[in-house]
């Protein structure tokens, strides 16, 4: 009898450990964010519209401009961390401006995959105070400050509104060694203020041109990277080439730049 008793309480100790345990492994595994999970994340960003009110943008509008601009940083952003690509078309009409943030986010990806350039990107971004101002009649200005992970951000835009739908008619991340900053111009010369700024024919042949300049860059990063048996060589190929003569001057540029800025506020 005693040996009856003392087996059915060993197995129902044994039974009750198994249960927490797969009660502790569901609880783990719902706290692990999946790949699947950003990816849909991703999708409904992508796929999300914003309508406004009445015909044309005015201050009944407001949080649905600042709503949407967050949306466009949390898809760029979380494109990036992700290594995903995503479609820019609920946000982006012009089809220059639509064609520049796709090789953006490729480039940058790329570049992320290089090692980076010390910003951390993530899908769901900690927003600070949004600066929101009218420009002209269906015009907003919108500048939203934010962080992901100690690294603080900030995204400019233009938006308007065709068709009761927000698009975005010129954005501007300007992050340090960023490809926009590189392809557009130093945040000291980069106004973002014209609507028809991706209208103008040389304007952007002259950025598509920056953005093939610096994808060589990182072609020949990857070369100089992957040669084991003629590192010498391909180092004196890069050092000469005028890819790299251009960025190296146009970074002394920006340096000097950022010194004269230094001095003028400081």
């Amino acid at each position: 009898m005693k040996r009856s008793v003392l087996f059915i309480v060993m197995f129902s100790i044994i039974i009750f450990s198994g249960c927490n345990q797969k009660q502790l492994e569901t609880v783990e595994n719902n706290n692990i964010p999946s790949r699947n999970s950003a990816k849909d994340l991703l999708n409904e960003l992508a796929n999300q519209e914003f309508i406004i009110q009445g015909e044309n943008l005015d201050y009944n509008n407001d949080q649905t401009i600042i709503d949407f601009g967050k949306a466009f940083v949390n898809l760029y952003n979380g494109a990036v961390a992700e290594q995903e690509k995503v479609s820019f078309k609920k946000y982006i009409a012009n089809k220059n401006l639509l064609k520049f943030i796709d090789k953006v986010l490729e480039l940058t990806q790329r570049q992320e995959l290089q090692g980076g350039h010390g910003i951390n990107y993530g899908l769901i971004n900690e927003f600070k105070q949004a600066n929101l101002q009218y420009i002209e009649d269906n015009l907003y200005y919108l500048e939203l400050p934010f962080e992901f992970e100690g690294s603080g951000m900030s995204c400019k835009m233009l938006i308007t509104a065709e068709n009761k739908s927000l698009k975005i008619v010129d954005f501007y991340f300007g992050n340090k060694d960023g490809v926009d900053t590189y392809a557009t111009g130093h945040p000291a010369e980069r106004d973002v203020n014209n609507p028809k700024l991706w209208e103008n024919k040389e304007w952007v042949k002259g950025v598509f041109d920056k953005l093939k300049v610096f994808e060589e860059m990182l072609e020949n990063k990857i070369e100089l990277s992957e040669s084991n048996e003629e590192d010498s060589m391909n180092l004196k190929e890069v050092v000469n080439s005028e890819v790299v003569k251009e960025y190296y001057f146009e970074l002394n540029v920006a340096i000097i730049e950022d010194a004269l800025i230094s001095r003028l506020y400081y």
